[in-house]
């Protein structure tokens, strides 16, 4: 498996990435604006992982595994539960007298949920899937992940067609928010 884009690459890569925000933001509390950046910054990357797993892994996993749809129902009921903190933060500043918790909950069950797909999600998908098959859903991850939200919308998963959330418009309209918003990054 040397292609860039390998799926089991992309999906290890973001979860480092992210470890290493994490590590930033745990070696630096208090009530800075840098700081919101780091945990607005966070929000958005999760939001675009989960966007392009949403579209593309889930579907292959349904297709790949006998039990496709059981682990599937997992992954999307771990994304909602996150995404709930993710609203949270994302309307609290950093002088919330909750922000500070929210924000170690929402890295821990980050952390959780990171470690479970890497331990149970990716040997499956590695076992499952052809290597050519790896390489395609990496390519389709990163590419979505160029034009995903960049922040939780309500109920976008309950109520709005999974085509319809990845539509280049909800994106860029996020990116165009992010950009004129003051700490945005």
């Amino acid at each position: 498996m040397t292609h860039e884009n390998n799926l089991i690459k992309v999906l290890t890569e973001e979860h480092r990435t992210m470890e290493g925000v994490f590590g930033e933001l745990e070696s630096h509390h208090g009530y800075s604006r840098d700081r919101k950046g780091l945990v607005d910054h966070a929000l958005a990357e999760t939001v675009r992982q989960w966007t392009a797993e949403e579209r593309y892994v889930f579907p292959e996993l349904r297709r790949q595994l006998p039990d496709g749809e059981a682990l599937v129902r997992h992954e999307i009921d771990e994304h909602h539960r996150i995404d709930s903190l993710m609203k949270d933060l994302e309307v609290f500043g950093t002088g919330h007298p909750h922000f500070e918790q929210k924000l170690r909950e929402f890295i821990d069950d980050y952390r959780h949920h990171a470690q479970d797909e890497e331990q149970n999600l990716v040997p499956r998908l590695q076992q499952s899937c052809t290597e050519a098959k790896l390489e395609e859903l990496g390519d389709k991850l990163v590419h979505v992940r160029e034009t995903a939200p960049t922040r939780p919308h309500p109920q976008a998963a309950d109520a709005i067609p999974a085509d319809r959330i990845l539509e280049p418009g909800a994106g860029f309209m996020n990116r165009i928010r992010d950009s004129i918003r003051p700490g945005a990054m």
